[in-house]
């Protein structure tokens, strides 16, 4: 082989071994893990986190509690975290393996039930990501409420958080991933109002396996409502999963994230 052949080939060489390898894959995991849980529920939550080892993590009815349990357990593994436990079912957190550049904990309109948005850089992606609570169908408003006219309510405020939230994102250019406890179905208004915008469902993507979430596993019942959800724009959601087990009367949803077209 001549010298120039020999040359060709070390720069060919060179060149490969400096292009940039493509992006790994990003999981993204969406748990309400239960206010009231026992110690030995709790636990069982982690194993389902543990487990999937996802890289963001969205956490509702976040209690002190569980944080000391999951800080002690996953600490390590979720270098980069903002959760806000309450008692109650108010609390809620984002766990991450990449470095979350601003947070924000701010009250849902017009209910001022909280959620927890973060900007995450993925690659050469920045994405805004919000972890949310809508309003349980059941919440009384006023003693004299029955449950029928607190459900109807409760549709009507969903409906109305989601519309802000939606606002919120519209003049964002980016990819914006909203995963949550939405307390309602693909069919109700809230949801409507994220399709209407451009969020994809997670379960409508390539090879998803999903279903009812609620009750969850710690429940005795089956589940019966596909109530967690996880939706993105601007960006590509696969393999979402219902995972049938833990220690929460909800089951978690994992989706894989990418920005291919």
């Amino acid at each position: 082989m001549c010298l120039s052949s020999l040359m060709l080939t070390w720069v060919l060489s060179l060149q490969e071994s400096a292009a940039p390898s493509p992006p790994k894959p990003v999981t993204v995991m969406t748990y309400n893990v239960l206010y009231s849980a026992p110690e030995e529920d709790v636990q069982k939550s982690l194993d389902v986190i543990e487990k999937e080892a996802p890289d963001i993590l969205c956490l509702r009815e976040l209690t002190p509690r569980f944080v000391r349990a999951f800080r002690k357990r996953l600490g390590k593994q979720f270098p980069h975290v903002r959760l806000v436990p309450r008692k109650g079912t108010w609390g809620v957190g984002i766990a991450s393996r990449h470095r979350l550049l601003r947070t924000e904990h701010l009250p849902q309109t017009p209910h001022r039930m909280p959620a927890l948005e973060a900007d995450v850089r993925l690659g050469e992606h920045l994405v805004k990501v919000a972890c949310v609570h809508l309003m349980a169908p059941g919440a009384r408003h006023q003693r004299a409420d029955d449950l029928l006219t607190s459900m109807e309510k409760n549709a009507v405020l969903r409906h109305r958080q989601a519309e802000a939230l939606v606002r919120r994102y519209a003049r964002w250019r980016g990819p914006v991933l909203v995963l949550g406890d939405m307390n309602e179905g693909r069919s109700g208004e809230a949801m409507k109002a994220f399709a209407s915008a451009g969020f994809q469902h997670a379960c409508d993507g390539p090879n998803a396996d999903c279903g009812a979430t609620w009750p969850g596993s710690a429940s005795v019942l089956p589940s019966v409502v596909e109530i967690d959800h996880v939706l993105g724009r601007e960006l590509r959601l696969t393999g979402a999963k219902v995972l049938r087990a833990g220690g929460s009367d909800h089951d978690a949803v994992r989706a894989t994230l990418d920005f291919s077209p």
